[in-house]
């Protein structure tokens, strides 16, 4: 006749001790239940069979390491404090590493890309369109048909590229 606490039972059958003592307190476990010098101490082979005989196995048990709180009413499930701690690190993480890889320029802000992508197709939209004017001073022989031609081309291909849907590679 082995005699235990209410909290080593609780620890050896792996349930919350306030599961235990909700057991102690209803009755449940009043069997197995002996007073010491004042104290409450279970004999351990009777109150785990009272524990598995009166528990309901539909319902899934309260574990000491599955025990969920939940915030208010909204139900939303809150993980453990360790879970949370290790996710913060590993974001912390990965932050420091962006950091780094910023100051080594190995990234660059994506609104410095773009300005400078813009700047690049401005200046190269400016040459294009100067085309015709170069060759009017190089070909001065070219009529004003000709040159009409030549700018409605610049003209055309310019709009075909602003029109192009060009995907992220």
């Amino acid at each position: 006749m082995e005699l235990v606490t209410a909290a080593q039972f609780s620890r050896d059958i792996k349930v919350t001790k306030a599961a235990v003592s909700k057991a102690l307190k209803s009755g449940r476990l009043d069997e197995a239940k002996v007073n010491r010098d004042g104290k409450v101490f279970l004999v351990k082979d009777k109150a785990f069979n009272i524990w598995e005989q009166t528990s309901d196995p539909s319902q899934p048990r309260a574990r000491k390491k599955d025990v969920v709180k939940t915030i208010g009413s909204s139900g939303e499930d809150v993980p453990s404090f360790n879970e949370s701690r290790a996710k913060r690190e590993a974001m912390m993480a990965r932050l420091a590493e962006i950091d780094v890889e910023e100051r080594e320029k190995l990234l660059v802000p994506s609104e410095e890309v773009k300005n400078a992508w813009i700047q690049l197709v401005t200046i190269a939209k400016t040459k294009v369109l100067g085309i015709p004017t170069k060759a009017k001073q190089r070909i001065p022989d070219l009529d004003k048909g000709a040159m009409a031609l030549l700018d409605e081309i610049v003209r055309e291909t310019l709009e075909d590229l602003a029109v192009e849907n060009v995907e992220a590679a």
